[in-house]
């Protein structure tokens, strides 16, 4: 059994929790995720979308064509990401 993943923002509006197994674990250090998190890499951990709960006021921007990305609309906390191939 996988342990579970859980997070948040920063305000506490949204959460988001998975007990699903990663398929894999990365840190991508291309230049959107640097200006989409205002930092020099994306650690991320993908997981199955259909497994993934989410709580609260999330808000989508589209980076491009293959992804978008979700925030909390109250504090603005990036919180994930959804590639296209997903939706």
């Amino acid at each position: 059994m996988a342990a579970a993943i859980t997070g948040g923002c920063l305000c506490g509006a949204c959460r988001y929790a998975t007990d699903a197994a990663p398929i894999n674990i990365r840190a991508c250090h291309c230049r959107l995720c640097q200006k989409a998190t205002g930092a020099p890499l994306y650690a991320r951990v993908l997981v199955p979308l259909d497994a993934v709960r989410i709580e609260g006021p999330v808000g989508w921007h589209h980076s491009s064509a293959a992804l978008r990305r979700g925030f909390c609309t109250a504090c603005g906390t990036t919180l994930f990401s959804e590639r296209a191939s997903a939706m």
